[in-house]
């Protein structure tokens, strides 16, 4: 690869990182609507899809209620609070209605559940991503599976 060619491919990522940073940033309107919608986001700290969930969030986690599931005294028990709302996988969203979703839901998804509006924008890629079939750096949704099992 040439210096000019990698230049030029770290220019477009650092634009397209900056781009989703600032793209994230404007989600914490959305993120105070999930909160005050009554949508609880369980999840667990070990686990790849809670975690690529958080990040399609962004700066709107800060203001979703959140249930960390993973027990620190016994790893291989749920915590109480997610045992006694019957969560049995990773990432689970109740809604305030008591419908329940499991699995990475696309802020899409989220908004047409809650009532929450996206700010425009929030679903698609930056500009320096668009075409080329790449999710913008703050939110990755990963594929295949998108839920983890927990045996009762």
């Amino acid at each position: 690869m040439t210096a000019r060619r990698f230049l030029l491919l770290s220019a477009a990522g650092l634009l397209a990182l900056a781009s989703a940073r600032a793209d994230a940033a404007n989600l914490t309107p959305f993120g105070h609507c999930l909160g005050q919608s009554g949508a609880t986001f369980y999840g667990a700290s070990w686990c790849p899809h809670c975690r690529s969930q958080r990040m399609a969030l962004g700066d709107a986690m800060d203001h979703v209620r959140y249930v960390e599931c993973s027990d620190p005294s016994d790893p291989d028990r749920p915590a109480a609070a997610c045992r006694s709302a019957n969560v049995h996988s990773y990432p689970t969203w109740i809604f305030r209605d008591g419908s329940r979703s499991s699995g990475e839901l696309s802020l899409a998804a989220l908004a047409a559940k809650t009532g929450c509006t996206l700010p425009s924008g929030a679903g698609s890629p930056p500009l320096a991503a668009r075409g080329s079939g790449a999710e913008p750096a703050a939110r990755p949704i990963s594929q295949g599976a998108k839920v983890i099992e927990i045996p009762d």
